[in-house]
Formats: C-alpha cells, structure tokens, sequence
C-alpha cells in the first residue's frame, strides 16, 4: 500500500489549466476534535500536484516536492470528500508551480497552497 491509497485519493484528472482531485475523508484523516488534519491536506496537495506533473512530463522525467506553502482558512470535519482544483502558474523544464485551491463538501475553501515540483529525469528501469 503507498500514501496516495492510505490517503484515499481517488482520482487526479488534468484539466485544460491544470488539474481536479479528489479525496475520501474518514476518522483516519481527524485530529482528534474530529477535524481533518492539516497534515493530511498538505500531503493531499503534494502527493496530487506530484501525479499531475507525472502525467504532464510521461515516462521519462518524474516529479518530487520541492516546496510546499500553505494557509489552512478554515476547519472542515473528517467526513466526505476534500476536492483539489489547480492551476499550473509555471511549466519549466526543471520545476513546475502549482497554485491548488482545497475545498470541502459544502465548496467552501478550506486550504489554498502553492506546490513546487522539481522535475528529474527518470533512470530507474
């Protein structure tokens, strides 16, 4: 098992601008008031923005995290979904910056952070 399925992300779909993702909640992802840990949120938006650019650059280069900058806005309980809509502020062949906007089930901005990913050239076969 790897992060991304103990997570519960379910799926991280590229759009025209950027990318959609989704996240199922349960008492896995809750502090212990219930409500979801801001932990989780950003490995949420790093394991998402990582896939993304996977998807972006193919077989031959791969993503990691370089930086991860976030302002949690407000809390939301454990329960439902978390959705990730970005935005890719930056295409270059060494790094891509994500802007990735984290709302919950009622649409309501729960998190908005910003993703640097470096991109490395692939050599494990």
């Amino acid at each position: 098992m790897n992060l991304r399925e103990v997570l519960g992300i379910e799926k991280v779909e590229l759009t025209e601008k950027g990318y959609y993702a989704s996240m199922k909640l349960s008492c896995l992802h809750a502090q212990p008031l219930g409500y979801v840990n801001g932990g989780v949120i950003l490995a949420f938006a790093e394991m998402s923005s990582g896939e993304a650019s996977n998807l972006l650059e193919g077989k031959t280069k791969f993503a990691v995290g370089q930086s991860v900058s976030a302002n949690h806005l407000i809390s939301t309980l454990s329960e439902g979904y978390l959705y990730a809509s970005a935005v890719l502020l930056h295409r270059g062949t060494r790094n891509h910056v994500w802007s990735i906007q984290i709302t919950n089930k009622n649409a309501e901005l729960v998190s908005q952070i910003i993703v640097q990913n470096y991109i490395v050239i692939h050599n494990k076969m």
